[in-house]
């Protein structure tokens, strides 16, 4: 179950937001931007992404830069069956995935790793009963969140307005 609750999770960047960006994936300063491939691999990784609308109207590059990353989120959400892309909207107010950026990462084994997002750093976290804690979290970030479509809708529409 590879989830992620980030800005605009790296594998989903498109390259005009990560030139927009300076250049780097923005994933707290990360300047590593080969993960991109993660939706493509074969055999494909499931991902489902939680991202907050906000995210989706704060200026990253400029307008044409916001334009063609939210037209890129909905055509990777459109066109490829294992990339799932949600949005907590603005009307859920606060939620547990204020608390910070994380993805939660299963093994072929079936264990979680947590990697949870720091400004300056980040830390993979093993422990299983972290994991099943962030889990918990997870699925409650996953309860406020729109149905695929409607993030897709979303997405969509918050693009028109980036011209």
């Amino acid at each position: 179950m590879p989830a992620a609750t980030l800005p605009s999770p790296c594998p989903l960047q498109g390259r005009t937001w990560i030139t927009g960006s300076g250049g780097r994936c923005i994933r707290s300063g990360d300047t590593r931007t080969e993960d991109r491939g993660v939706a493509r691999r074969r055999p494909p990784a499931v991902l489902t992404a939680v991202v907050d609308e906000y995210v989706l109207r704060r200026r990253i590059g400029g307008p044409e830069v916001m334009r063609e990353q939210l037209q890129h989120l909905v055509k990777l959400g459109s066109t490829l069956p294992r990339v799932r892309i949600h949005v907590v909207p603005m009307s859920a107010g606060a939620f547990p995935g204020l608390a910070g950026h994380f993805v939660i990462a299963t093994s072929p084994t079936g264990e979680d790793i947590v990697y949870l997002e720091g400004q300056r750093h980040g830390q993979a976290v093993d422990r299983a009963d972290f994991g099943q804690e962030m889990v918990e979290v997870w699925e409650s970030i996953r309860g406020e969140a729109l149905s695929q479509q409607q993030s897709l809708e979303l997405m969509a529409e918050v693009a028109e307005t980036w011209i």
